[in-house]
């Protein structure tokens, strides 16, 4: 078993009302809040999370993909 951590990577994240958005993992330019899909299975773009007054933000995050299918369907 290896003991080297995942690489983090700057992203960027939107927050709002103190709750910050970050990157779905299979689609990187979909962002989901804390507890998706289970608490809440809400998907937004950077657009709407924009207008919606959040502010963008840098996270350091695990890699993401890029062009996944993104579906409600729980793993």
């Amino acid at each position: 078993m290896s003991t080297e951590r995942a690489g983090l990577y700057s992203m960027d994240v939107y927050k709002k009302d103190g709750i910050t958005y970050v990157p779905h993992y299979r689609n990187s330019s979909i962002f989901v809040g804390p507890g998706y899909p289970h608490a809440s299975n809400k998907r937004y773009t950077a657009e709407e999370l924009v207008l919606a007054g959040a502010k963008r933000d840098i996270g350091m995050l695990w890699s993401r993909a890029q062009h996944g299918e993104v579906t409600d369907t729980r793993l």
